[in-house]
């Protein structure tokens, strides 16, 4: 060994003077990495490797060191070039023992940084040559030099002091202590680092970093972060269990006093019954699926209750507030599936017609189903009662897969109704929101909130401003309300809304979305009888359909004579007593029939009485003075008859029906227009002066009020003042202005479908108002004649029975000439007079 090692230093010598390339066997290590003036003890067991150690170890080999490099890839046992570090060490062979089971253990010394240049394959030789380069070691400032190592040492005693304190090691536990301190005492600053590199506990990664760097202020440096690294690491360990071990005091102490607290009550003689609940309530906060704010407000409100007797007047407050928190779903969720086609079938089902509302809602679902969070406006299902939005509520969540909830808002005063009360109060309650959510078990279901447009204000607040915070998807995330005091998520809940009109607040319309869902056709509401509503009633009777039947004669005959509004609620009324009446018959007759019992016309008569609506009855003949209005309500479209009587007086008008304030200024305006007409229809100069006008609407106790019906009134006191009588089969709407121009209107739809059920021929319609027919069912235009007027003249021509400019008046107030020097004339629509 001894004069290998003479060797080795005169190879070393001369390899240093020559700074060349060399070739030396090739020694590959597994996660192991050794560094210059350092030993390590290492088992080589692949062949190449123990046929490298025995050729240096030879007496008469040309090589008297190794080059050893760490391989990347732990698996790979013949690494290649690209498998190996590129920074190694040469390595001097101190010892090598065999072993029986085939093995070698050599110990071995680094004595220099070597790069690899390539790895020669040499088929005659059983092991692999490394073709390598000496790296130089950097001269550093003495200075800089001095300065790092002090700062390493004493980062270094730093860690060693406190590296008793942790679990994890700072020195490898292969290394003596003696040796420790042995390498406290270097002084030369690149030694210290190789040998720190070497014996401290350091990340693989960061041991071939400080091999690669042939700096020793740089290893210094690195070594100095990864020791302050480590240091600090130890101390928040440190803390870490300090506050463990005061933790587990205080668990100590406060199962102490607990149990002492137990038997003091014990010795008072107060029951212990609420122990039980407290147990059960901790251990119901342990499996509530919740936010920890959420967990640690019901461990105080627990500990609250722990300490109260069960005679105050408080611990029932405090024990329901509990029970709510437990029992809302704060995290737990239904698994939601948008699929569109059954969504459709699900609509198509339930809902007969409504086809424009059904695409509108499959769009709405379509967008949902592409994004993961629920934003945008809200729908707002918009239409008069019993057209069926809270069952079309219903097939939303069913085709969403959602649990459904409705709360109805209908005559909500006060705000606590939503937001809560406050647990201040006595028999606080949280708010409808929260009190559904709770029996939703889910905090994904569908909320309908039923007829939005009925909650009023009052002295205890604004129910429709503490909607806002509800029905906006940027603000629901964090609900509060007054009773629970914490946030609650409504994001994930899709709402709904029904209303009957758009009697809404301007900021909570704004977070809708209105679908408009108008008045059934007479056919609509047969389809609807034929396939819903007679199939349901008979289902509820426990009737079999073939027992009682209704033809579809019979079933029209219901719904044109005994039914007078929007939706079919009225018509299912209608059939439910039918069929009790049939069903009492059919049990009351002597003779019991197994065959159908069919109901007629006849029997319809005999059962409901005689004919109860007959829209066609209202103007069967042509009348002077009286027009078909049509209005609009919440429960839809209506005829709405206009009169006007001209009668002698003194020019006075009397306006009666209970009318709005909007509809005297239209029929101000029209009669107005009328006196800009006089010439026209051949009235005399004076009629306004020597006729009292009488306008009435009829069903005086029902109020009415807006402009549309501004040209019905023109008409009617045209017709009154001249004597011409107006069409039966003519129906109009539009409102007029000082010109004679026809300014459109609101609800045409809803209109042409009243008076379509009306037996209406013809509708007049403003001109503006064409662009509205596309949203009109085929079967209107179909079977009426719908005309558009720009001009209060069309109006006149199309519903008086005679031109109203051709036509002489047959009463009074006929124009006549006067035997005078002036005669006026006065130009249609205008208001200068010209004297001739």
């Amino acid at each position: 060994m001894v004069a290998r090692r003479k060797k080795t230093e005169i190879t070393k010598a001369s390899s240093d003077k020559n700074r060349s390339e060399y070739l030396l066997p090739l020694i590959s290590l597994r996660a192991l990495i050794i560094t210059p003036n350092s030993k390590l003890q290492i088992t080589a067991a692949r062949r190449s490797s123990i046929q490298a150690f025995k050729e240096v170890d030879r007496e008469d080999s040309k090589y008297d060191n190794v080059a050893v490099f760490c391989q990347t890839n732990e698996a790979d046992e013949m690494p290649n070039f690209d498998g190996h570090m590129k920074t190694g060490v040469a390595c001097e062979l101190q010892s090598l023992t065999e072993k029986n089971d085939g093995t070698v253990s050599c110990l071995i010394q680094g004595f220099k940084r070597i790069k690899l240049l390539e790895i020669v394959e040499n088929n005659e030789l059983p092991y692999r040559l490394a073709k390598v380069l000496d790296v130089e070691e950097i001269q550093c400032d003495p200075q800089e030099t001095a300065s790092t190592l002090n700062v390493l040492k004493s980062c270094l005693n730093y860690a060693i002091d406190n590296s008793s304190k942790t679990v994890k090691n700072l020195v490898e536990r292969s290394v003596p202590k003696h040796l420790v301190k042995t390498i406290l005492e270097e002084e030369n600053l690149s030694k210290l680092t190789d040998l720190l590199t070497q014996i401290l506990h350091l990340d693989t990664s960061i041991k071939y970093l400080l091999l690669s760097s042939n700096n020793p202020v740089e290893r210094g440096r690195i070594l100095i972060s990864s020791l302050n690294g480590y240091s600090y690491q130890t101390e928040l360990e440190n803390r870490i269990i300090d506050v463990a071990k005061r933790s587990m005091e205080k668990n100590q102490k406060d199962y102490f006093l607990n149990e002492q607290l137990k038997a003091i009550k014990k010795e008072l003689g107060i029951s212990s019954g609420d122990e039980e609940d407290i147990v059960m309530f901790t251990k119901q906060n342990k499996e509530l699926d919740a936010p920890e704010y959420v967990h640690e407000r019901i461990s105080r409100e627990i500990r609250k209750l722990d300490a109260m007797s069960t005679n105050s007047s408080e611990y029932t407050t405090v024990r329901n507030y509990i029970e709510t928190l437990l029992s809302l779903p704060w995290n737990k969720k239904d698994d939601v599936k948008i699929d569109l086609k059954k969504a459709q079938e699900i609509l198509d089902k339930d809902h007969y017609g409504l086809s424009k509302v059904k695409d509108h809602i499959l769009e709405y679902l379509a967008v949902l189903s592409r994004t993961e969070k629920l934003s945008g406006p809200i729908i707002c299902l918009m239409g008069p009662p019993g057209i069926g939005k809270t069952s079309l509520g219903k097939s939303i969540a069913a085709a969403t897969n959602r649990r459904f909830v409705r709360v109805a808002l209908g005559g909500v005063s006060d705000e606590a109704e939503i937001r809560g009360h406050r647990r201040t109060y006595i028999g606080s309650l949280p708010g409808r929101i929260i009190s559904n959510m709770a029996k939703a078990k889910v905090n994904n279901p569908l909320f309908l909130l039923d007829e939005i447009d009925k909650v009023v204000n009052s002295n205890h607040g604004d129910p429709q401003a503490a909607l806002l915070e509800v029905l906006d998807p940027e603000q629901n995330s964090t609900f509060e309300d007054n009773y629970i005091e914490i946030e609650y998520d409504l994001s994930n809940v899709m709402f709904v809304t029904t209303a009957n009109s758009y009697n809404i607040p301007a900021p909570l319309l704004d977070r809708m979305e209105v679908i408009d869902l108008s008045s059934y056709t007479e056919d609509e509401k047969f389809n609807i009888a034929r396939k819903h509503l007679l199939p349901k009633q008979l289902r509820l009777a426990n009737v079999k359909e073939d027992e009682i039947t209704i033809s579809d004669e019979t079933l029209r005959y219901l719904v044109t004579y005994y039914t007078h509004e929007a939706g079919v609620r009225q018509l299912e009324r209608t059939l439910t007593e039918l069929i009790r009446k049939r069903i009492k018959q059919v049990m009351l007759s002597s003779k019991k029939s197994s065959k159908s019992s069919e109901i007629t016309i006849d029997d319809v008569k005999s059962m409901l009485g005689p004919e109860k609506y007959d829209f066609t009855s209202k103007l069967k003949d042509n009348k002077v003075g009286v027009v078909n209005g049509l209005s609009w309500s919440t429960l839809g479209g209506d005829i709405l008859q206009l009169e006007a009587v001209a009668n002698t007086g003194k020019g006075k008008h009397q306006l009666t029906g209970k009318l709005g304030d909007v509809m005297k200024e239209s029929i101000t305006t029209a009669i107005t227009v009328v006196r800009t007409l006089s010439e026209s229809l051949h009235l005399s100069e004076d009629f306004f002066e020597t006729s009292d006008l009488h306008v009435h609407v009829p069903e005086g106790a029902v109020p009415k009020d807006g402009p549309s019906a501004g040209i019905g009134m023109v008409t009617a006191v045209v017709s009154a003042l001249t004597g011409n009588e107006v069409r039966s089969d003519v129906a109009m709407t539009g409102e007029i202005t000082l010109r004679g121009d026809v300014l459109p209107i609101g609800g045409l739809k809803e209109k042409l479908l009243a008076a379509l059920r009306g037996g209406i021929k013809t509708v007049m319609i403003p001109k503006d108002n064409e662009k509205d027919l596309w949203d009109v069912p085929s079967v209107v235009t179909e079977k009426m004649k719908i005309m558009p007027v720009s001009r209060i003249e069309e109006v006149l021509k199309t519903a008086l029975v005679n031109d109203p400019f051709e036509f002489k008046p047959t009463t009074k107030w006929l124009f006549k000439e006067k035997k005078s020097k002036k005669i006026i004339k006065k130009d249609s629509l205008s208001d200068s007079n010209i004297v001739v």
